[in-house]
């Protein structure tokens, strides 16, 4: 059995179901945060979670594309190998028309609910297909399909829910009540999701001024270096024991706040930022200051965030040996500065560390005017020579243990 759902507008009423108050617990949570890829990861975990769904994808419309933003599947995934896995789907899409199951939804804006997918008749657009399943060794049986649609009825991804399982852990159909349900979820989610997304342009905007000043800086570069940055601050939480919450509430703020880690560059002359790598040594001296502007516009510190930013664009040059810079700065907004010694170990921030190495690999990676991109490889093992000297060598030892993901990112964001 299947059926299709046209569209509707807003739903005025929460529907009644058993679990109203931890729904709107986690609508408030949604709309609380500010980082997109945050808000995605919990919008598929918490609609999996409230109507006991083994498996789900998250699709973002773009260009006419489903791009996988994240999976998740508790029978395939240990729920510690998630954050990785996730990564692993990114450069997948499928076209947003009526052939698939999620392109319908997108297509249409209506949802749908299928009790076998083995079963669909073939009076209808679209099909099943089976290749994950046999490539996996997964059966799927019922999925429950929503579109998330923002304010204005615009499509910006599917939530395609997977597996519904009874209390014994059987797959069972999907119930009306779910749908209504994660209907009602889907439409909170994409306002929140909707927010983000303009915060997030709005961060982006600034980066675009910063590429006026030095053509190297651009928008795709400082998503990596979030995304980088990201992955590893998650890992080495991981690594060090730190409670998922914690992580996830950290990793939100460095992924933004490494999105603007050389805004300093506006205050500098453009002329000096197109000379590539051939500085001068007054050249070099002038260079130091771009992370004395970036730390000025983050000095308020009145939140997570800007804390977070204030020690990404102050700190991302120095190096564990001590050679970086700016080193102990005493008054950032004295017009007769000299940066002093380079900080050394974990003197520098957790946050600079990290984003250190996102910076120097995607411009290893990245093609300049005055040097070829180098190949992933060659990027991995430089930054491994340098741990110990320019880098943290926990940290590189993280970041190497997470190369697949490091690669899906840059693959996906060509």
């Amino acid at each position: 059995m299947f059926e299709f759902f046209p569209k509707t507008g807003i739903l005025m009423h929460m529907p009644a179901v058993r679990d109203a108050g931890a729904l709107l617990k986690v609508i408030e949570r949604l709309h609380s945060l500010k980082d997109v890829d945050i808000i995605l990861e919990n919008i598929l975990h918490e609609a999996r979670t409230f109507v006991r769904a083994d498996a789900g994808t998250l699709y973002q419309l773009r260009d006419n594309q489903l791009y996988f933003a994240f999976i998740e599947n508790d029978t395939l995934f240990h729920r510690g190998e998630r954050e990785n896995n996730k990564y692993l789907y990114t450069t997948r899409s499928i076209p947003a028309n009526t052939k698939s199951i999620a392109g319908f939804v997108a297509e249409t804006g209506q949802s749908l609910l299928i009790d076998d997918v083995y079963s669909i008749p073939g009076d209808v657009s679209f099909e099943f297909n089976p290749e994950f399943d046999r490539k996996s060794n997964y059966r799927t049986r019922s999925i429950l399909a929503v579109p998330l649609k923002d304010t204005e009825g615009k499509i910006l991804g599917v939530i395609q829910l997977i597996n519904a399982l009874d209390k014994t852990g059987n797959p069972v159909p999907f119930s009306q009540q779910d749908r209504l349900f994660i209907s009602y979820f889907a439409q909170h989610a994409a306002m929140a999701l909707e927010k983000a997304e303009f915060a997030k342009e709005m961060i982006l905007r600034l980066v675009e001024i910063s590429q006026l000043r030095d053509p190297h800086e651009s928008r795709l570069h400082a998503q990596r270096v979030g995304e980088y940055s990201a992955a590893l601050f998650d890992a080495f939480g991981a690594r060090m024991g730190t409670p998922l919450v914690q992580r996830n509430r950290g990793k939100e703020a460095l992924r933004l706040a490494a999105l603007l880690h050389d805004i300093g560059k506006v205050g500098l002359d453009s002329e000096l930022l197109s000379k590539g790598d051939e500085f001068s040594e007054d050249d070099k001296e002038t260079m130091v200051w771009h992370t004395i502007y970036g730390a000025r516009l983050f000095s308020r510190r009145s939140s997570v965030w800007d804390r977070v930013a204030f020690e990404v664009t102050l700190s991302h040059h120095e190096r564990w040996d001590g050679n970086g810079y700016p080193g102990h700065v005493e008054n950032i907004f004295s017009d007769t500065l000299k940066p002093g010694p380079g900080k050394t170990g974990k003197e520098i921030p957790l946050s600079g560390r990290i984003v250190a190495i996102a910076d120097v690999f995607d411009a290893l990676v990245s093609p300049r005017t005055y040097k070829d991109p180098w190949d992933e490889e060659s990027a991995f093992l430089y930054i491994k020579t340098k741990a110990g000297k320019q880098f943290d060598p926990e940290l590189v030892d993280v970041f190497l243990s997470i190369k697949d993901t490091i690669v899906s990112i840059l693959q996906n964001t060509r």
